[in-house]
């Protein structure tokens, strides 16, 4: 189950990651930058985000990854540096990471993945992170559809477990 998701708020995955957090009504918090400066301007308050002192992209994205459980990077095409940075950051600090390619896979499938990758690594706290709206136009959209999916799968499944543990016969 998603207990906690973590974000820095640049637009694209990040900002949408948040966006999803707050429709859903999921706990949410992360790094951004001094003065919550992004490309887009600034971050909006509603946005639980805490400023970093050290403008580093790095630092930034160290504080992100070591707050979480683990993190998911989702891509439109070709990994770019700081998608390149995430992964080797992650597995500096032994943090579990998953890259999806968007143009590769189905929503359905983005969603089984992350939900499988969540179960094998005990995964509830989850930095999301990837593509900015320049790489794919509808990222936000997306986004916010991935982990409202991640969202129904985990919902059906509890509701499973109650109506197996409510007809178990050892219980009567």
């Amino acid at each position: 189950m998603i207990k906690k998701i973590i974000s820095g708020g640049l637009p694209g995955v990040e900002l949408a990651a948040l966006d999803a957090a707050i429709k859903l009504d999921i706990p949410h918090e992360g790094w951004t930058y001094k003065s919550r400066k992004t490309e887009n301007g600034e971050l909006p308050e509603q946005y639980n985000v805490k400023e970093i002192v050290n403008p580093s992209y790095f630092e930034r994205l160290k504080k992100n990854i070591i707050g979480s459980h683990g993190t998911v990077i989702l891509t439109y095409g070709q990994l770019i540096r700081g998608s390149n940075a995430t992964k080797d950051l992650a597995n500096k600090h032994t943090k579990p990471c998953l890259l999806l390619e968007l143009n590769e896979c189905t929503r359905n499938h983005a969603i089984s993945s992350i939900r499988k990758w969540m179960d094998n690594h005990e995964i509830e706290e989850i930095f999301f992170t990837g593509s900015k709206p320049i790489a794919a136009p509808n990222v936000h959209e997306e986004v916010i559809q991935i982990i409202e999916g991640i969202c129904q799968v985990e919902r059906e499944y509890e509701k499973s477990i109650g109506v197996q543990e409510e007809d178990d016969p050892a219980e009567f």
